[in-house]
């Protein structure tokens, strides 16, 4: 796909609170995530398009922040994925935690028509890995962990340069849900997205027919009864 120039600066003020990239670079490089070929990945997406997307429209958690898309055009983006199916779908918000109703969680209006997306690669996926002792030692753990996402789309900005800097070999990164407390999920980076599609295998099923949305909807803390 065509990128937007990638002459991307982080802001003098917002640099001051990120790691420096050449150290970024150099402590993540280091010791990478590796997902054996074979490994299911889970993706929950609203619509079919976003199982494995062209484009988007948002940046979420990662980036890229507004300040850096031009009339809709993306430099880069993520597909956001996980290792369970549970992560998957609360870091898609097909369920929630309402703050008014504190020990509950709802399914989200229309999920139950939202997709569970299997993704299976045939090669290994090299992760830029932010789930362990590189986030602490980089103090970027509190940032990942954030409702805001303001400086973390910007890491996003340096994360992508690390994995550019890799022309193709690493391809994404692992980093805490912070929707799935003590799990961890993936963002895989657009760059490498056509490098990965030849030997993608893909299964999709739909949220509300799946084992998963079955046990959810009986679940004590669930709240919406009209699905039992």
């Amino acid at each position: 796909m065509a990128y937007a120039p990638d002459n991307l600066q982080v802001p003098k003020v917002t640099a001051l609170k990120l790691p420096p990239i050449e150290l970024l670079h150099t402590i993540l490089s280091a010791d990478l995530l590796i997902i054996p070929p074979g490994t299911p990945i889970y993706r929950a997406a609203w619509v079919p398009d976003a199982v494995w997307p062209a484009a988007v429209t948002r940046g979420y958690r990662f980036g890229p922040p507004d300040e850096v898309t031009s009339a809709g055009a993306f430099p880069f983006f993520w597909v956001y994925a996980a290792p369970l199916p549970f992560t998957a779908t609360w870091e898609a918000q097909l369920c929630k935690n309402p703050a008014t109703m504190p020990g509950k969680f709802i399914i989200s209006p229309g999920a139950d028509r939202a997709l569970i997306a299997t993704l299976v690669f045939d090669q290994p996926l090299h992760l830029l890995d932010l789930t362990g002792h590189a986030a602490s030692k980089l103090g970027v753990y509190d940032m990942l962990r954030s409702p805001d996402y303001g400086l973390s789309q910007w890491l996003g900005v340096q994360l992508d340069q690390v994995i550019s800097g890799h022309q193709g070999a690493v391809h994404g990164i692992a980093y805490p849900s912070r929707k799935h407390p003590g799990h961890n999920a993936f963002a895989i980076s657009s760059r490498v997205q056509a490098s990965l599609a030849g030997g993608l295998i893909r299964s999709v099923q739909s949220f509300g027919e799946s084992e998963l949305f079955t046990k959810l909807v009986l679940d004590p803390c669930c709240v919406d009864r009209q699905w039992v």
